[in-house]
């Protein structure tokens, strides 16, 4: 009896295109970003969901509530599938990180445990063990799970064992990846990063 997980990372910011660093700030979607959820949540309309879950941030709040605006469900909210924490980098430039920090920086990003800055390793542990969660919950049901780029990514990481993770898969904003969960087989990345929703109508078409 398998479980099935849509992974959906939020809808785009405002820091976002600023190329700001968000982990825990809670900023909220942009005019854009509310649009790009409302298209999702229209692209989502006939999939059967048990549940649709949220990080405790605004913006994936915001975003899951486009996918329940049709169904008669609630957003729940879990604060252990939030972003990684950045610390003291948060609200900073990505250029500003690397132009305060320029020989520590990259190691920083990609292992942690500076300026607060949450251990790669712990968001892996912290996203799993939601995930698990999750299926002793829902055993054999469908379900949506609203979360953020860099933890959709550690989560990526550990399933496909390392041929999707940070650095080698850039989660676009709103898109899915679609995770199964087998009692006995364990996990398997069905699909990463689909985001037909956001192509122009024509495209999407094929006309």
């Amino acid at each position: 009896m398998q479980t099935e997980i849509y992974l959906i990372r939020h809808g785009v910011t405002r820091w976002n295109r600023e190329k700001r660093i968000q982990g825990h700030r809670d900023e909220p979607l942009s005019p854009e970003g509310g649009e790009q959820a409302a298209r999702l949540g229209t692209y989502l309309e006939e999939i059967a969901f048990e549940a649709v879950y949220a990080s405790d941030l605004s913006r994936a709040i915001q975003t899951a509530e486009q996918i329940t605006r049709s169904r008669e469900m609630e957003v729940r909210t879990l604060s252990a599938i939030r972003e990684r924490n950045l610390g003291e980098w948060e609200g900073l430039r990505i250029e500003e990180v690397k132009e305060r920090y320029p020989d520590e920086w990259e190691t920083v990003w990609h292992r942690g445990g500076r300026y607060g800055v949450e251990k790669a390793e712990e968001t892996r542990k912290r996203m799993m063990a939601a995930l698990e969660e999750l299926v002793e919950t829902h055993p054999g049901e469908r379900i949506a799970v609203v979360s953020h780029g860099g933890s959709i990514n550690a989560v990526l990481e550990v399933i496909s064992g390392g041929v999707h993770g940070p650095g080698r898969t850039r989660i676009r904003n709103t898109a899915i990846s679609r995770l199964i969960h087998h009692p006995e087989r364990g996990w398997r990345v069905e699909e990463v990063n689909r985001a037909e929703h956001l192509e122009p109508e024509g495209v999407r078409s094929g006309s």
